[in-house]
């Protein structure tokens, strides 16, 4: 099971906590991102289910980015169905119109920080997990979706270290930056923040959410067709592949990455 999932009261309705449990890093495969869309679509279309938060039990990492191992065992004309299966979730995120809020309990990385900020409030324990965009680190062209993303939320000044450097931050930085909205000090006080939010949501007419979740995220959501295109496109340039592979080899084998 790479999901757990609880159901609380809130008002007006139900809401769910949804607990990563994928595997010791909670990273990512083709098969459990496409089943974590099949279980926002199934909450989208539940009439008693106000909004859901993102979390996990896992002490360390929240989210650490596309599975390595699951990479270098899939063949290569079969890779980007691998790694452009994050964008294809980031589109379901952006696409959920009931409140959707993340408590950062660890590392966040590459795909972690792209579920993140495909949220609509971020919370992040103030520890020793950090969040970034580390995809150009591992050879990876950043998805336009989510540079799109990055300048919704982050303040302009650091557009381009979050993106081109792929910058890591702990959680009081993520915050001053714009990437995470609040910091907790305990797991306690970061699922507190995350309820009294889904709460106060909860409470808000949720035909006048949904509309105005879409108009906010409509011109993102009107450009996922091209840039699922581009990331395609972007894959296939030379040396991408090589480059993915020799950095999740490297990671595995606790090295630095001798890239082309």
């Amino acid at each position: 099971m790479n999901y757990k999932r609880e159901v609380i009261n809130v008002p007006n309705g139900l809401g769910e906590i949804i607990k990563f449990q994928m595997n010791e890093q909670n990273s990512l495969t083709g098969s459990n991102m496409r089943e974590l869309g099949e279980i926002l679509n199934e909450i989208k279309a539940d009439s008693e289910k106000r909004g859901v938060i993102l979390t996990t039990d896992n002490p360390k990492f929240f989210c650490n980015g596309l599975d390595a191992d699951n990479l270098l065992s899939t063949p290569k004309d079969r890779l980007i169905e691998e790694v452009g299966g994050i964008v294809i979730l980031f589109g379901e995120l952006v696409k959920f119109d009931k409140p959707l809020i993340t408590e950062v309990t660890g590392y966040s990385m590459g795909g972690g920080a792209v579920i993140t900020v495909a949220s609509d409030f971020k919370f992040m324990l103030d520890g020793k997990g950090r969040i970034g965009f580390t995809e150009v680190n591992v050879g990876l062209p950043l998805p336009g979706s989510f540079a799109d993303r990055v300048r919704m939320c982050v303040s302009a000044r650091y557009w381009a270290e979050v993106c081109l450097e792929g910058k890591t931050y702990k959680a009081a930085e993520a915050k001053e930056i714009g990437l995470i909205d609040d910091i907790a000090a305990s797991p306690e006080d970061l699922r507190k923040l995350a309820v009294k939010k889904l709460e106060t949501l909860s409470r808000v007419p949720l035909s006048a959410f949904r509309g105005t979740k879409n108009m906010l995220n409509g011109e993102i959501i009107s450009k996922l067709g091209k840039y699922e295109k581009d990331t395609k496109t972007a894959f296939e340039a030379p040396g991408v592949v090589d480059n993915l592979l020799e950095a999740m080899s490297a990671l595995k084998e606790k090295r630095r990455p001798n890239f082309k």
